[in-house]
């Protein structure tokens, strides 16, 4: 009995499901018959479920099959969207969810255009002209469809409120909301407290300059405020009186390019759920102790790209027990010294991993500071001009697997310095002073790790050592586990010296004379004595013609006082540098630091410039103030023209001090097309000095500025005398 009753119980359950999965399917794709026949439109791609007619230029939305979902009508001209163009999605009014409008050139908008489409769940309007008057009903027929996703980016609002946007927008489904590049220039989050799920909010590149965040949004999680106008203070997300935040589960804030001054945690500090928090590019002078403290959940943060206002990050001032990945690149600090940097900075983070500090300084004592960081796994020192890499720096991160040294002053490289370093699996190295590797480079544990390994763009010494590098890396790549190992290996990697193998690639360098190893021992000994004996031989000459020579530089001097005569003007600087705005990181951190040591007063724009005088007054001024004037001569200088202007009254005013008061430095290679003609007859006339990036070449292109420096000063004491002879 209980098999009969079985049977005809399974059979109404299996007709109950297949009636159900019938009405499923019919509602999951309704066609009326007169939708039947319509196929995909011309010049359009279709798929069971999408049509995209992006870059079309269609006038008008054309006719759709049933059972479409998604529509991408990017890049169109449709002028006025009204309810009679939408009607061509008749056939699909109950099945559309995505809408794209981007860049159709609409300008205006009917109120009820969207009012049949009850489905919509993604509505793009990006990139149009359409008036905030035109606009504001349009959204409000959105009500009725369950829309979680809207972009409403590049819309040309004139400065514009959100209030006025989405006056008739009840947002009620919406999750992501997009308003950037709309001038919008106030923004207050109670017109967004009927949004009761949205999560993203993205309002970079306004104008936003007043903000009011008292309202809250309990539920979002992403806010983007980049590249607005927010000064002085960051918004204030904390109640100033209890100190909570109605912003319970905001995870990523960005306040990246605005003008916030003073970085005030009592603004932010009620955030506890921030995971990721970007702060670069603002205008903030000192960082404070305390800033970030009470943010317990943060794990990555950047303060990075303020070089021109950043002066001071104090000791406890990131303090995060949480914190994981920290940018501090592009600051332009000095991380050797104390009042800039503190010592105890990176003290207080026990859990960081990831660490970025490129485009700032770090001298002899400044990777001092790093070595507490005892998880680190990433460390990044692009352009600190790092001059060596201490055998026992690395012994301080055992973790660490990618180290990126590119474009420092690195001249030595030692095998040494990567004992115990196993687990490392990128390491660049490149656009470095390093002329000699060994080979092996690394111990056998650390080449083991080793995934990525560029020393592209070093000053290679093709030498009989190179032959020993040349096995090593022919070896290294014949295991299949490390064919890669080398980036950019053969192409960027060529010799420096000696000259008859300039620029010739390191892998097809043949040095001459590593086979005779006797003509090198030989070669080896005799050099040294016969440098031994001519500073013998100078030595006794000069001490049996001591008195002699004495009397000869007595005589000197005396003749060049006899012909000292009084010059009427008087002098406040040593030299005058002229350089291109672009040049000027070099100006500062190489030249001025250089010529300050040894004690000449130098003059540059960005140090004494008065606010409120004339530009072309004050450089008049201040060259017939100084005692020489140097130009730094580059394609950035070329094409300045107060460099030109400058450039003619340094000439103007060698007329009457000799040709000698010009001293021209030539930072880079110029060709003659890009040249004026007043530098052309420059260097017709006067030698430039050339820089070199090898440390040698420095060291003679400091030796001939400074000699040129003291000729001219000689000519001049301090009271203003000039030599009879210019």
């Amino acid at each position: 009995m209980g098999h009969i009753l079985f049977i005809p119980g399974s059979l109404v359950a299996m007709l109950v499901l297949f009636l159900a999965q019938e009405g499923i399917t019919a509602q999951a794709s309704p066609c009326r018959e007169d939708c039947t026949n319509v196929k995909c439109p011309t010049y359009c791609s279709c798929t069971d479920t999408s049509v995209s007619c992006h870059d079309r230029s269609l006038a008008y939305i054309p006719l759709i099959p049933c059972g479409i979902q998604s529509l991408n009508l990017y890049n169109c001209r449709i002028w006025r969207l009204n309810v009679e163009e939408i009607s061509n999605l008749t056939c699909s009014f109950e099945t559309l969810t995505v809408l794209n409008l981007t860049e159709c050139k609409i300008e205006q908008i009917e109120e009820d255009v969207f009012i049949n489409l009850t489905h919509l769940e993604v509505v793009d309007l990006s990139s149009n002209k359409i008036k905030t008057q035109s606009i504001q009903r349009a959204l409000g027929s959105l009500n009725g469809a369950p829309v979680h996703t809207l972009k409403l980016d590049h819309l040309w609002t004139d400065k514009e409120k959100v209030r006025e946007i989405l006056k008739y927008f009840s947002g009620r489904h919406l999750i992501y909301l997009s308003m950037r590049e709309n001038q919008i220039i106030e923004f207050e989050d109670k017109v967004l407290e009927n949004f009761t799920k949205l999560v993203h909010l993205d309002l970079h590149r306004n104008w936003i300059n007043k903000i009011n965040l008292s309202s809250g949004i309990e539920t979002l999680e992403l806010f983007n405020l980049s590249h607005n106008q927010i000064n002085i203070f960051p918004p204030v997300f904390c109640d100033t009186q209890t100190g909570k935040t109605r912003y319970k589960k905001l995870k990523h804030l960005d306040l990246s390019w605005n003008q916030i001054i003073v970085p005030s945690s009592p603004f932010w500090n009620c955030l506890t759920t921030l995971d990721s928090f970007n702060l670069s590019t603002n205008d903030m002078e000192d960082i404070a102790n305390d800033s970030f403290t009470n943010l317990t959940s943060l794990r990555t943060l950047i303060l990075s790209e303020m070089r021109t206002t950043l002066r001071r990050i104090r000791n406890e001032a990131i303090k995060i027990d949480s914190l994981q990945h920290l940018d501090l690149s592009g600051n332009g600090l000095d991380f050797d010294e104390e009042k800039e940097v503190a010592n105890d900075i990176f003290n207080y983070l026990p859990s960081l991993t990831s660490l970025d500090v490129s485009d700032n300084y770090f001298g002899s004592v400044g990777t001092r500071k790093l070595t507490n960081l005892s998880h680190l796994d990433t460390l990044i020192m692009r352009h600190v001009s790092l001059s060596q890499l201490a055998d026992g720096f690395l012994q301080h991160f055992p973790n660490l697997t990618y180290l990126d040294l590119h474009n420092n002053k690195i001249e030595q490289f030692s095998a040494v310095a990567f004992q115990n370093v196993t687990k490392l699996k990128f390491l660049n190295l490149s656009k470095n002073l390093i002329s000699n590797f060994p080979a092996p480079p690394f111990p056998s544990a650390t080449l083991k790790s080793l995934e990525t390994f560029d020393f592209a763009y070093n000053y290679f010494q093709c030498d009989c050592e190179i032959v020993k590098l040349q096995k090593w890396i022919n070896d290294v790549l014949s295991d299949p586990d490390k064919r890669n190992l080398l980036s950019r290996y053969p192409v960027d990697y060529w010799c420096y010296n000696p000259k008859y193998l300039y620029q010739v690639l390191l892998k097809d360098a043949k040095p001459d004379h590593c086979t005779d190893s006797k003509y090198q021992v030989v070669l080896s000994i005799v050099i040294p004595v016969i440098i031994c004996l001519v500073f013998t031989v100078v030595i006794v000459v000069a001490y049996v013609y001591r008195w002699e020579i004495k009397f000869l530089l007595h005589k000197m001097r005396k003749k060049r006082r006899d012909r000292y005569q009084r010059l009427p003007s008087s002098f406040v600087y040593s030299t005058y540098v002229a350089y291109a705005e672009k040049d000027s990181a070099w100006v500062i951190h190489d030249l001025l630091k250089e010529l300050e040591e040894d004690r000449h007063n130098v003059y540059i724009r960005d140090r004494y410039s008065v606010p409120g005088v004339a530009r072309c007054d004050e450089i008049v001024d201040n060259i017939y103030k100084s005692k020489t004037v140097i130009l730094v001569l580059s394609k950035n200088f070329m094409g300045c023209q107060w460099c030109n202007y400058q450039l003619n009254v340094a000439q103007a005013r060698a007329v009457e001090l000799g040709q000698h008061f010009i001293i021209p430095v030539l930072l880079e290679g110029i060709p003659t097309d890009h040249m004026k003609i007043s530098v052309q007859h420059l260097f017709r006339t006067l030698r430039p000095i050339e820089w070199a990036r090898q440390s040698t070449k420095n060291r003679l292109f400091w030796s001939e500025l400074k000699g040129a420096l003291d000729a001219e000063m000689n000519v001049f004491d301090n009271d203003g005398y000039q030599s009879l002879n210019t």
